[in-house]
Protein backbone atom coordinates (compact mmCIF):
# COMPACT_ATOMS: atom_id res chain seq x y z
CA UNK A 1 0.00 0.00 0.00
CA UNK A 2 2.70 2.39 1.05
CA UNK A 3 4.75 1.44 -2.22
CA UNK A 4 1.44 2.21 -4.44
CA UNK A 5 0.81 5.89 -2.73
CA UNK A 6 4.49 6.44 -3.30
CA UNK A 7 4.16 6.00 -6.89
CA UNK A 8 1.25 7.71 -7.36
CA UNK A 9 2.89 10.84 -6.05
CA UNK A 10 5.80 10.30 -7.65
CA UNK A 11 3.00 9.81 -11.33
CA UNK A 12 1.97 13.13 -10.53
CA UNK A 13 3.20 16.24 -12.22
CA UNK A 14 5.45 18.18 -9.70
CA UNK A 15 2.84 21.83 -10.71
CA UNK A 16 0.54 19.19 -8.86
CA UNK A 17 1.99 18.23 -6.08
CA UNK A 18 3.51 21.56 -5.29
CA UNK A 19 -0.11 22.90 -5.13
CA UNK A 20 -0.77 19.95 -3.17
CA UNK A 21 1.89 21.22 -0.89
CA UNK A 22 0.34 24.76 -0.56
CA UNK A 23 -2.89 23.55 0.08
CA UNK A 24 -1.85 21.57 3.14
CA UNK A 25 1.08 24.33 4.44
CA UNK A 26 -0.66 27.11 4.31
CA UNK A 27 -3.22 27.01 7.06
CA UNK A 28 0.23 25.85 8.97
CA UNK A 29 1.41 29.17 8.67
CA UNK A 30 -1.43 31.20 9.44
CA UNK A 31 -1.12 29.61 13.17
CA UNK A 32 2.47 29.14 14.04
CA UNK A 33 2.21 32.89 15.41
CA UNK A 34 0.11 31.72 18.00
CA UNK A 35 -2.21 34.32 17.46
CA UNK A 36 -4.85 31.74 16.05
CA UNK A 37 -5.18 30.57 19.59
CA UNK A 38 -6.73 34.01 20.72
CA UNK A 39 -8.94 33.07 17.84
CA UNK A 40 -9.91 30.08 18.31
CA UNK A 41 -10.92 31.14 22.34
CA UNK A 42 -13.08 33.75 21.13
CA UNK A 43 -14.88 31.46 18.72
CA UNK A 44 -15.19 28.80 21.63
CA UNK A 45 -16.80 31.96 23.98
CA UNK A 46 -19.55 32.38 21.03
CA UNK A 47 -22.36 30.36 21.43
CA UNK A 48 -23.60 30.95 17.85
CA UNK A 49 -20.53 29.89 16.31
CA UNK A 50 -20.31 27.11 18.34
CA UNK A 51 -23.93 26.19 17.33
CA UNK A 52 -22.81 26.14 13.89
CA UNK A 53 -19.34 24.56 13.31
CA UNK A 54 -19.25 22.11 16.69
CA UNK A 55 -17.64 22.46 20.13
CA UNK A 56 -14.94 21.11 18.82
CA UNK A 57 -14.12 24.34 16.20
CA UNK A 58 -10.60 24.22 15.45
CA UNK A 59 -7.96 26.22 12.23
CA UNK A 60 -8.16 23.31 9.48
CA UNK A 61 -4.90 21.31 8.65
CA UNK A 62 -6.00 21.62 5.10
CA UNK A 63 -7.47 24.49 3.37
CA UNK A 64 -5.93 27.89 1.89
CA UNK A 65 -5.31 30.39 4.65
CA UNK A 66 -4.50 34.06 2.58
CA UNK A 67 -2.60 36.33 4.88
CA UNK A 68 0.77 37.28 6.56
CA UNK A 69 2.26 37.73 10.18
CA UNK A 70 5.74 40.38 10.66
CA UNK A 71 6.95 40.30 13.83
CA UNK A 72 9.90 41.98 15.58
CA UNK A 73 11.02 41.22 18.62
CA UNK A 74 8.40 41.78 21.11
CA UNK A 75 6.07 43.68 18.44
CA UNK A 76 4.23 42.46 15.56
CA UNK A 77 1.06 42.16 13.30
CA UNK A 78 -0.47 39.25 11.72
CA UNK A 79 -3.72 39.30 9.56
CA UNK A 80 -5.45 36.28 7.84
CA UNK A 81 -8.12 34.41 6.56
CA UNK A 82 -8.29 31.28 7.89
CA UNK A 83 -10.15 28.09 7.30
CA UNK A 84 -12.16 26.93 10.46
CA UNK A 85 -13.52 23.25 11.16
CA UNK A 86 -15.94 20.83 13.60
CA UNK A 87 -17.71 18.61 13.66
CA UNK A 88 -20.96 19.94 12.55
CA UNK A 89 -19.44 22.46 9.53
CA UNK A 90 -16.96 24.49 8.13
CA UNK A 91 -16.15 28.12 7.70
CA UNK A 92 -13.50 30.48 7.29
CA UNK A 93 -12.36 33.29 9.78
CA UNK A 94 -10.76 36.90 8.77
CA UNK A 95 -8.64 37.90 11.89
CA UNK A 96 -6.44 40.95 12.31
CA UNK A 97 -3.75 40.97 15.80
CA UNK A 98 -1.16 43.00 17.15
CA UNK A 99 2.02 42.06 19.53
CA UNK A 100 2.67 44.13 22.18
CA UNK A 101 5.81 43.03 24.61
CA UNK A 102 5.49 40.15 23.47
CA UNK A 103 1.47 39.32 24.19
CA UNK A 104 -0.73 39.22 21.08
CA UNK A 105 -4.12 41.10 20.65
CA UNK A 106 -6.56 40.30 18.37
CA UNK A 107 -8.27 43.43 17.07
CA UNK A 108 -11.08 42.23 15.16
CA UNK A 109 -12.14 38.38 14.13
CA UNK A 110 -15.11 37.99 12.29
CA UNK A 111 -16.70 33.76 10.93
CA UNK A 112 -18.47 33.29 7.88
CA UNK A 113 -20.34 30.56 7.57
CA UNK A 114 -22.38 30.00 4.46
CA UNK A 115 -24.54 33.38 4.15
CA UNK A 116 -24.30 33.95 7.80
CA UNK A 117 -21.39 36.35 9.32
CA UNK A 118 -20.89 36.67 13.16
CA UNK A 119 -18.87 38.93 15.14
CA UNK A 120 -16.85 36.77 17.08
CA UNK A 121 -15.60 39.98 19.56
CA UNK A 122 -18.99 40.90 20.00
CA UNK A 123 -20.76 37.70 20.52
CA UNK A 124 -17.87 36.74 22.98
CA UNK A 125 -17.59 39.90 24.93
CA UNK A 126 -13.50 40.41 24.06
CA UNK A 127 -13.93 43.50 21.77
CA UNK A 128 -11.22 45.92 22.30
CA UNK A 129 -11.64 48.55 25.36
CA UNK A 130 -12.32 52.17 23.25
CA UNK A 131 -13.80 50.19 20.55
CA UNK A 132 -17.91 50.63 19.75
CA UNK A 133 -19.11 47.10 21.63
CA UNK A 134 -21.93 45.23 21.66
CA UNK A 135 -22.38 44.91 25.41
CA UNK A 136 -25.79 43.07 24.90
CA UNK A 137 -24.51 40.72 22.20
CA UNK A 138 -25.65 38.11 23.50
CA UNK A 139 -28.72 39.22 22.14
CA UNK A 140 -30.92 42.59 21.43
CA UNK A 141 -34.40 42.66 21.89
CA UNK A 142 -36.68 45.45 21.67
CA UNK A 143 -40.82 46.40 22.27
CA UNK A 144 -42.20 48.82 19.31
CA UNK A 145 -44.86 51.37 20.30
CA UNK A 146 -45.84 54.19 18.30
CA UNK A 147 -48.38 56.60 16.07
CA UNK A 148 -48.63 56.53 12.39
CA UNK A 149 -47.81 60.07 11.89
CA UNK A 150 -48.28 59.06 7.61
CA UNK A 151 -49.80 56.95 5.25
CA UNK A 152 -51.76 56.08 2.46
CA UNK A 153 -52.57 52.42 3.36
CA UNK A 154 -55.77 51.22 2.32
CA UNK A 155 -56.82 50.06 6.06
CA UNK A 156 -54.47 51.86 8.06
CA UNK A 157 -54.88 55.47 8.64
CA UNK A 158 -53.10 58.45 10.56
CA UNK A 159 -53.14 58.34 14.01
CA UNK A 160 -53.75 54.49 14.18
CA UNK A 161 -51.09 52.78 17.28
CA UNK A 162 -48.26 50.20 16.13
CA UNK A 163 -46.66 47.94 18.36
CA UNK A 164 -44.13 45.18 17.10
CA UNK A 165 -40.90 43.24 18.69
CA UNK A 166 -37.31 43.21 17.37
CA UNK A 167 -35.11 40.37 18.17
CA UNK A 168 -31.57 39.81 17.17
CA UNK A 169 -29.64 36.74 17.94
CA UNK A 170 -26.53 36.63 20.05
CA UNK A 171 -23.47 38.00 17.51
CA UNK A 172 -25.56 37.83 14.45
CA UNK A 173 -26.07 40.56 12.13
CA UNK A 174 -29.75 40.11 11.15
CA UNK A 175 -32.61 40.63 13.12
CA UNK A 176 -36.12 39.33 13.07
CA UNK A 177 -38.86 42.18 13.24
CA UNK A 178 -42.75 42.10 13.63
CA UNK A 179 -45.20 44.42 13.49
CA UNK A 180 -49.03 44.49 13.89
CA UNK A 181 -50.85 48.23 13.40
CA UNK A 182 -54.72 48.86 14.44
CA UNK A 183 -56.75 49.28 11.20
CA UNK A 184 -60.20 49.58 10.53
CA UNK A 185 -61.16 45.61 11.24
CA UNK A 186 -59.11 45.14 14.29
CA UNK A 187 -54.78 44.74 14.30
CA UNK A 188 -53.31 43.96 11.19
CA UNK A 189 -49.99 42.01 10.93
CA UNK A 190 -48.29 44.19 9.06
CA UNK A 191 -44.74 43.15 8.33
CA UNK A 192 -42.86 39.80 10.11
CA UNK A 193 -39.78 39.69 8.40
CA UNK A 194 -35.57 39.43 8.85
CA UNK A 195 -33.64 42.22 7.72
CA UNK A 196 -29.95 43.52 8.50
CA UNK A 197 -29.37 44.95 12.19
CA UNK A 198 -26.18 47.37 13.68
CA UNK A 199 -25.96 48.34 17.28
CA UNK A 200 -23.95 51.10 18.17
CA UNK A 201 -23.72 51.57 22.47
CA UNK A 202 -22.35 55.10 23.35
CA UNK A 203 -22.08 54.84 27.22
CA UNK A 204 -22.43 50.93 28.37
CA UNK A 205 -23.71 51.84 31.38
CA UNK A 206 -26.67 53.52 29.38
CA UNK A 207 -29.25 51.96 27.24
CA UNK A 208 -30.79 55.76 26.38
CA UNK A 209 -27.94 56.56 24.11
CA UNK A 210 -27.71 53.70 22.22
CA UNK A 211 -27.97 53.64 18.16
CA UNK A 212 -29.78 51.16 16.64
CA UNK A 213 -30.57 50.24 12.34
CA UNK A 214 -33.03 47.69 10.53
CA UNK A 215 -33.26 47.38 6.85
CA UNK A 216 -35.12 44.92 4.93
CA UNK A 217 -35.16 46.27 1.46
CA UNK A 218 -36.66 43.80 0.11
CA UNK A 219 -40.63 43.91 -1.22
CA UNK A 220 -43.32 41.27 -1.33
CA UNK A 221 -42.19 40.54 -4.70
CA UNK A 222 -38.91 39.58 -3.89
CA UNK A 223 -39.31 37.74 -0.21
CA UNK A 224 -43.23 37.68 0.30
CA UNK A 225 -42.64 40.62 3.12
CA UNK A 226 -43.23 44.38 3.06
CA UNK A 227 -39.76 46.27 3.12
CA UNK A 228 -39.02 47.56 6.34
CA UNK A 229 -36.55 50.30 8.00
CA UNK A 230 -36.31 51.29 11.59
CA UNK A 231 -33.47 53.98 12.44
CA UNK A 232 -33.59 54.38 16.45
CA UNK A 233 -31.44 56.55 19.25
CA UNK A 234 -32.32 55.44 22.69
CA UNK A 235 -36.11 55.23 23.43
CA UNK A 236 -36.87 57.17 19.73
CA UNK A 237 -37.05 56.62 16.30
CA UNK A 238 -38.68 56.22 13.25
CA UNK A 239 -40.26 53.05 11.22
CA UNK A 240 -40.59 53.28 7.68
CA UNK A 241 -43.11 49.81 6.19
CA UNK A 242 -43.56 50.01 2.32
CA UNK A 243 -44.60 47.72 -0.47
CA UNK A 244 -45.34 47.69 -4.38
CA UNK A 245 -48.43 46.23 -5.19
CA UNK A 246 -50.28 47.18 -4.04
CA UNK A 247 -48.14 50.35 -3.22
CA UNK A 248 -48.37 52.33 -0.36
CA UNK A 249 -45.73 53.64 2.45
CA UNK A 250 -46.44 53.98 6.66
CA UNK A 251 -44.76 55.67 8.67
CA UNK A 252 -44.59 55.72 12.54
CA UNK A 253 -43.32 57.34 15.13
CA UNK A 254 -41.70 55.24 17.94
Amino acid sequence: MVLSIRRALLGLPVIVLVVLGVFAATPMLATCGGHDELVTEALLRCPRAKELLGDDAHPARLGMACGSTETSGGSGRASWKLPYTGSRDRGTVSFDAEKRGGEWMLLNAVLEVGDETIDLQACSGTSRPGRIAQTNADAAGAELDGKVIRSNHSMIAQGSTCTGTLRRERGATTARMTVRCNGGEGDIAIYDGSGTFTLEVGDPSRRDDDRTEYEDKQTREQDKTPGCRMSSAGSQGTLTIWDTSPAYEIVVAL
